[in-house]
């Protein structure tokens, strides 16, 4: 099991732009110190009020303050942009981490973001789609041409190149036609969350659909989910709520935090991160930070999560 450190690239305008970027330097620091595997991050735009910092940039700066761990985007809104810019933009990124960029993509959902970028949102499905043939094609090497509905390439020598043999690509989405798209691309199925009857279903879906389509199965089996950590269960899920619940009520809280995060103490994160694992799940991207949270109890979760659960799951 490898565990990956999902910064939180947005936040409150009350912090400075540098001192909160100083801030997820400090968490990636630690997480490397602390046995983490893995920095990734999301994308959005147009995020006000708060302020937000973009996931290629941060994550190629933060990959300096974790040298060594891989990085992954979690995950890339491919239909805001032209795909010969992402397979290049990725490429780089390999380089730079040494061998070891993941690109996770998904769709994203937000209408500003489609209206800011000029996206008609009823034609996301295929623009994504001839995006990711696109860059297949750009990956492979050599002449290309491509004349679709969205996209063009004028034939020239593509030399978008990896450092690693093959991309290494992740595709969000928890409905069955994400799933069945991921098989069909050959890429790694990255469903972001859920609840483990949730992640087994759509784990076994892929799996029977990369089967029929005679594609090998990629190694990676990635989920995301929030994480909070303290010595006392009661504290860990009374904070948790206050800081992560919304409108939940403690009971509703609760549930959801049993099924679909990890919250509590550090043996009963051993116990979740078990059944994580059972169910084939071999990448954690655990997100420790939303707006209301102080530094330190980021730092607390990250110290706790490396001194008594990720040795247990090394070796």
């Amino acid at each position: 099991m490898r565990f990956g450190l999902w910064v939180t690239a947005n936040f409150p305008t009350r912090h400075t732009q540098t001192h909160y970027f100083q801030g997820l330097a400090e968490q990636v620091r630690l997480a490397k110190q602390m046995g983490f595997s893995l920095i990734s991050s999301g994308q959005h735009y147009l995020t006000a009020p708060d302020y937000r910092l973009q996931t290629l940039p941060l994550l190629a700066r933060l990959s300096a303050e974790g040298e060594g761990m891989e990085v992954a985007t979690s995950v890339l809104l491919l239909p805001l942009h032209n795909p010969v810019d992402v397979a290049e933009q990725a490429a780089t990124m390999d380089v730079l981490t040494g061998g070891r960029f993941i690109l996770g993509l998904g769709l994203g959902h937000a209408d500003g973001e489609y209206q800011a970028f000029a996206v008609d949102k009823r034609r996301i499905v295929s623009r994504y789609e001839e995006a990711l043939d696109v860059m297949a094609m750009l990956w492979r090497g050599g002449a290309v041409e491509h004349q679709g509905r969205y996209f063009t390439v004028p034939r020239t020598q593509s030399t978008a190149r990896w450092v690693q043999p093959q991309p290494r690509v992740w595709l969000g989405g928890g409905g069955s036609t994400p799933i069945q798209r991921a098989a069909r691309y050959g890429f790694a199925w990255f469903p972001g969350g859920g609840g483990s009857e949730t992640l087994a279903q759509g784990r076994s879906l892929y799996l029977r659909a990369l089967k029929q389509l005679g594609v090998p199965a990629p190694p990676d089996f990635p989920i995301g989910l929030y994480v909070y950590l303290c010595e006392d269960e009661g504290q860990a899920m009374e904070e948790a709520h206050r800081l992560m619940g919304g409108r939940a009520t403690p009971e509703e809280f609760r549930q959801r935090a049993h099924t679909q995060m990890i919250v509590g103490t550090p043996e009963q994160a051993v116990q979740r991160v078990k059944e994580y694992q059972e169910l084939g799940i071999n990448y954690l991207l655990c997100r420790f930070q939303t707006a209301g949270m102080s530094q330190a109890q980021v730092l607390r979760t990250i110290r706790l999560l490396g001194e008594e659960v990720i040795l247990k799951f090394q070796g």
